[in-house]
């Protein structure tokens, strides 16, 4: 972990000189690429790496000071789940900034009511905070996230991730018992006012993904056609959580708007100008949740995609 955090940080310090160093040659450049057909938000994409550097570096020393200062009092876990709020919700406002999005907000009452277990599309990096922003920091919470173990490369989620109760998963499937019993062991141990999380799709569903997918493993062409816009769920990781799950209801989420930000090339592209995140919140009651928990995902699978849909032609 030392050795990990040494390159990651020593990383994003050389690329935040690097990038200041250069920074008016590549907003010269951004600007007369944003000229170009196809290419109209470069200037945009340039801007948002450097807010994502700004919340980057100042994330982790706001993480350092909150170790040196506090981390031998109770009120150390809340300090870095405020900074982790920090961190997610001005990367949101930074991007709806940059670009002109807007949010519109369906289901809302499921945002009331008990901690959950939440289960949410994913379609780009950046729609991880969406629950973290309309749901565990809209009801003053802490949400446990279960995340891919690639992501602990990123300094502020390797850090507050691992000081805050988540679990960075191993997807290689050289133990997965043991990674199965570790999403039990953080589902079971979720107190009154945490929720947890998981991407049942365990990657960004994208065109290519799919694609791929159905290349890979032809066996899943049912699933793939049944579910146009998501990938076939992954069971292993939410019948675990389901197994072990402390009573807490079960919450979906349900968005579109953020397809257009899958990939650096839709950043400078112009995809993601403009477009409306609408998002539709969805809960189902513990005493609710039946035995078959593999056709209860299904089923609910079923919802995502119809939502997704029905959400896509709105407006």
């Amino acid at each position: 972990m030392l050795k990990r955090r040494l390159v990651s940080i020593g990383t994003l310090a050389l690329v935040t000189i690097v990038m200041l160093c250069l920074a008016p040659l590549l907003t010269l450049i951004s600007l007369l690429w944003s000229l170009l057909p196809g290419w109209r938000t470069t200037i945009h994409a340039l801007g948002f790496a450097y807010g994502y550097l700004f919340y980057e570096v100042v994330g982790v020393c706001r993480l350092t000071w909150a170790w040196l200062r506090y981390r031998n009092e109770p009120s150390y876990l809340e300090r870095n789940q405020d900074i982790q709020y920090w961190w997610t919700s001005g990367l949101l406002n930074l991007g709806a900034r940059l670009y002109g999005l807007s949010f519109e907000i369906f289901g809302s009452e499921a945002i009331d009511g008990p901690s959950a277990i939440m289960i949410p599309r994913h379609t780009s990096i950046g729609d991880t905070v969406l629950p973290m922003h309309f749901f565990a920091a809209a009801r003053g919470e802490g949400m446990r996230y279960i995340l891919k173990n690639e992501l602990a490369v990123l300094p502020c989620l390797d850090i507050a991730g691992h000081r805050l109760p988540n679990y960075f998963i191993d997807r290689s499937g050289q133990d997965t018992p043991a990674e199965l019993e570790a999403v039990r062991h953080l589902t079971r141990e979720a107190g009154l006012e945490e929720s947890v999380l998981i991407y049942p799709e365990g990657t960004r569903a994208t065109r290519a993904k799919r694609e791929q997918l159905r290349a890979r493993r032809p066996h899943l062409a049912a699933q793939l056609q049944r579910w146009p816009d998501l990938l076939p769920p992954r069971l292993g990781g939410v019948q675990a959580m389901l197994e072990v799950n402390p009573g807490k209801d079960v919450v979906f989420l349900a968005h579109t708007g953020f397809e257009g930000s899958a990939s650096l090339n839709d950043l400078m592209s112009g995809a993601w100008q403009g477009q409306a995140v609408r998002l539709h919140f969805w809960r189902v009651p513990f005493a609710e949740i039946p035995e078959d928990t593999e056709a209860f995902l299904f089923e609910q699978w079923d919802q995502m995609q119809e939502r997704v849909a029905a959400l896509a032609q709105t407006g």
